[in-house]
């Protein structure tokens, strides 16, 4: 392996590739189902939809500031469809270096909207990715090699940097609630309590480096301060608990006082709104790393490395073992330990949705990302997005607009065809020639019941057609939960 190792496959694997997105396109809307849940447990209280299931799903994002597709050379529909794909370019501009990116494959989950109370269920796997405050010489060191020669023989000092990697797979039980009606005025509010299974993990946490670059042979580092961490990817390789909360205000269009969605008392269906505000806090928990794991902490650390180009690594282990050996010499300044813990990829989030009316919306959502924990732990970067769109049950198409951490503008586009969802948040390269930071796609196959069949068919459906509660020849009406 060449000697792009030797800044750790934390490094590489983070500059390389870009949590997700938050599916904006899709999140948002009334008939969400499983797809709202991630960016809001309560979303599923209330929703257009009685029961969604979904089958299986997948979201891709990956995001930096620094090496990019150029526009002159690269060209979505010619390029990547006869698998061409060109060298990636970076520009030079002093400044701070960061990516991100996600992997989510949903798998079998539900959501069932039911009177005043909906239930959740969900399966996942998950891979995030984040890199932060890279000094410009330290990205071209991973983009180039360490020996690239315009940075030979110059002193560099990196400081207050991270690169981090965690794979998990995780379990969620969903309950949602409405826990105030009165007048046009509801609340609702939403809890996903998820088990977390550890797959693998790569940290790199830097306080200081100082080195040097000497030649071709050698490479002199100095007051190395900070840690690694390490478990090689395998099924269960640690456990951990999170939590998502939100609540939702919604201003309706009609008086609530009695409102049960999806029951007779309501005409086995759901009243719509004005407006509506959200507020979540995401992901909010940790894994326990306990197999196959290490942890390394440096404390002034020196060491010159001879003959960098041969380090020759195809593991983890490979990886430590190489570093070890180079710092045994400075023996008394790393300290060891075999468990660890780290924390998933938190945030808070906003979101507002208004009824524009004949079945327009606007939306507009804000996520910040925050760390629980500095070492072992990337954090989600920021969003803005403000989106249309135009819903019914059977079809549904967004144009997300927003500004990845704070920086990034993006143009998106994405359909609801019935149950099958497809989406991206950044489709501009598919559109015109430009310059490719970033690059996103999700999709998803459900089964999609917009009403319970056995609504107004039993002792309670025929007490509210007497009442005049429902409506003739309605399709739906199920038991109203209290």
């Amino acid at each position: 392996m060449n000697a792009r190792i030797l800044l750790l496959v934390a490094c590489v694997s983070s500059a390389t590739n870009g949590m997700a997105q938050e599916r904006v396109g899709l999140a948002n809307s009334n008939y969400a189902g499983t797809t709202g849940m991630p960016l809001n447990p309560s979303s599923m209280v209330d929703s257009k939809a009685w029961l969604d299931i979904n089958l299986v799903g997948a979201d891709v994002f990956a995001w930096n500031n620094f090496a990019y597709l150029s526009k002159g050379d690269f060209y979505v529909w010619d390029d990547v469809f006869s698998g061409n794909i060109p060298t990636s370019l970076y520009k030079l501009n002093g400044k701070e270096r960061h990516a991100a990116g996600n992997v989510r494959i949903d798998g079998p989950s539900f959501t069932l909207s039911q009177g005043k109370n909906a239930f959740g269920f969900h399966t996942a796997g998950r891979v995030f990715v984040s890199a932060e405050d890279l000094t410009e010489p330290t990205a071209v060191f991973i983009r180039e090699g360490l020996d690239y020669n315009p940075q030979r023989q110059i002193d560099y000092t990196q400081q207050k940097m991270g690169a981090y990697a965690t794979a998990w797979a995780e379990i969620g039980l969903s309950y949602g609630r409405i826990v105030y009606q009165r007048g046009r005025d509801m609340i609702t509010a939403g809890i996903t309590a998820k088990y977390l299974m550890g797959i693998g993990h790569m940290s790199l946490h830097l306080d200081e480096l100082n080195h040097q670059v000497v030649d071709d042979q050698d490479w002199a580092i100095s007051n190395v301060t900070g840690q690694y961490a390490m478990t090689e990817p395998g099924f269960a390789n640690g456990h951990g608990f999170g939590v998502d909360l939100g609540v939702t205000y919604k201003r309706m269009l009609s008086e609530v006082d009695d409102y049960r969605p999806h029951t007779a008392q309501s005409d086995c269906g759901t009243i719509d709104y004005r407006y509506r505000i959200g507020v979540s806090l995401l992901d909010m928990g940790g894994i326990s790393f306990n197999r196959n794991s290490l942890i390394r902490t440096f404390n002034n650390s020196t060491t010159t490395w001879n003959n960098y180009p041969d380090a020759d690594v195809s593991s983890m282990s490979d990886i430590d073992a190489l570093i070890q050996s180079q710092f045994a010499s400075d023996a008394g300044t790393m300290t060891s330990g075999s468990r660890y813990g780290t924390t998933i990829p938190s945030a808070v989030s906003v979101q507002f949705d208004y009824n524009l009316g004949k079945n327009f919306y606007a939306n507009a959502i804000w996520v910040q990302g925050f760390k629980l924990s500095k070492r072992t732990a990337g954090i989600r970067r920021s969003l803005l997005a403000l989106t249309p769109r135009y819903e019914t049950k059977w079809f549904e198409a967004s144009l997300p607009i927003s500004l990845y951490d704070y920086r990034s503008p993006q143009v998106g586009l994405a359909f609801r065809f019935y149950s099958i969802t497809i989406g991206s948040d950044n489709l501009l390269p598919f559109i015109i020639p430009m310059d490719i930071y970033s690059a996103n796609i999700y999709a998803s196959v459900k089964i999609t019941l917009f009403k319970n069949p056995l609504c107004g068919k039993g002792r309670a459906g025929k007490k509210a057609k007497k009442n005049g509660k429902l409506k003739p020849g309605s399709a739906v009406d199920c038991p109203a939960f209290m």
